[in-house]
């Protein structure tokens, strides 16, 4: 009866041929997803690159949700290359249950708040894992082997490889089939919506996370006024902590979303901190 249940529970994780084929492709073209980074949208030009033929594929019949996938999915997105096929096999279900869903019905803006939800989480464990704690391990036995003059120490890079490889397989491999079967349920069972709900939140979060930790905007002009210092900082910390960086990152979004181009808003903030710096009001 045991063995009967097990057989079963993991015939439903088993990948069909064509799902196969789908997720090998998709796991080596996800070996290039830091091969190009820009400023705007970090990994997202790479993302499309990987999945654009899985998209084509998906949205065979409809040109127009092919094309609306690939200008959806160039939106910003950063994450530990290693933990991407998590993501990235979420997404592709999801992907797929769009093109089988009637027009309007399916929230794209799930995918979108899923991917952006994920990419924070994914790059704390993956950065933790393979930057902090692997290659710190790797690195002390490599010292203990090259003091010895142990040869050894040449084979420690392909050791490293083993976790990198499998986290990257299986992880596609099980997102994606976790994903299909319950994507569809959720959409049946009206609970798609609350999800899309809960990733855009999720979403919005994580950008303000990455606002308050990652925009700088130190302000260094001091003055005495009737003997007593001035510290403009202090004035804009006593009013909201962080306002600044808020306020550039919003300014920056609402420039965007008025279609303006996104390397004239780049060159206009490198403008901005290089005057107000001469100016002595900002500084490391």
């Amino acid at each position: 009866m045991n063995n009967k249940t097990t057989t079963t529970k993991d015939n439903k994780m088993q990948l069909s041929s064509e799902e196969m084929k789908m997720t090998k492709k998709l796991f080596w073209r996800n070996m290039w997803l830091g091969y190009c980074m820009s400023y705007t949208r970090q990994q997202g030009v790479a993302w499309d690159w990987i999945h654009a033929p899985v998209y084509k594929k998906i949205y065979k019949d409809d040109p127009d949700k092919f094309w609306e996938a690939m200008k959806r999915n160039m939106e910003f997105y950063n994450t530990t290359p290693n933990m991407n096929g998590i993501v990235s096999g979420l997404a592709v279900s999801m992907e797929q249950e769009n093109a089988k869903a009637p027009a309007d019905t399916f929230d794209t803006a799930g995918i979108s708040g899923m991917k952006i939800g994920l990419m924070g989480p994914m790059a704390g464990i993956g950065d933790t894992f393979f930057a902090g704690v692997w290659s710190l391990i790797l690195t002390g036995i490599g010292i203990g082997f090259a003091k010895s003059g142990n040869l050894a120490v040449m084979l420690l890079s392909l050791v490293g490889l083993p976790p990198n490889i499998l986290i990257r397989w299986y992880g596609q491999k099980y997102s994606y089939k976790l994903g299909s079967k319950y994507i569809s349920k959720a959409v049946q069972d009206g609970l798609m919506t609350m999800f899309t709900r809960a990733t855009s939140i999720v979403g919005v979060t994580v950008v303000g996370g990455m606002i308050a930790s990652l925009v700088k905007f130190p302000l260094v002009f001091k003055t005495k006024i009737n003997g007593t210092e001035f510290v403009l900082q202090k004035v804009f910390d006593q009013i909201m902590p962080g306002i600044l960086p808020l306020l550039l990152s919003v300014g920056c979004f609402v420039l965007l979303r008025k279609g303006k181009n996104p390397v004239l808003v780049l060159l206009g903030v490198v403008a901005l901190g290089f005057i107000l710096t001469f100016l002595g009001i900002t500084g490391a």
